[in-house]
């Protein structure tokens, strides 16, 4: 089983999965931690900013990782913002009944009580690009 979870910033993608791994054992994989390795590395010539560019290039690397994982009958929870609305297109039908979706979203009355919180704590982890 492949459990994708996506959807904007601070709209609870990693509290969810850990949840999940709290509850199910299912190993987890966080695509920031992915992306920030690659960008830290210097491997790819991208920032954190360059997100639609980010997921043209990991994108294709997840979605062989979910096959691969199917294929063996194993268990991940995959998480962050790198996985495409349209995602469903590069599976056939064999692999989509192990394959779970969530799309996060926060609504207006959410971001209007929350949003000095959201400013605050906007991209945690790209600030933490530079730390030793």
């Amino acid at each position: 089983m492949i459990i994708f979870i996506t959807g904007a910033s601070h709209t609870g993608k990693t509290a969810l999965a850990q949840k999940l791994l709290a509850q199910y054992q299912y190993p987890y994989f966080s695509i920031d931690h992915l992306k920030m390795g690659l960008i830290r590395s210097g491997y790819i010539h991208l920032t954190p900013e360059d997100d639609g560019k980010l997921t043209d290039y990991l994108w294709p690397i997840l979605r062989e990782m979910a096959k691969t994982v199917i294929e063996n009958h194993q268990n991940l929870i995959i998480e962050g913002n790198c996985i495409p609305f349209d995602w469903k297109k590069d599976f056939t039908e064999e692999y989509l009944p192990h394959i779970r979706y969530y799309c996060l979203v926060m609504s207006e009355n959410y971001i209007r009580n929350h949003f000095q919180d959201i400013k605050t704590y906007a991209n945690m982890v790209e600030k933490r690009m530079n730390d030793d």
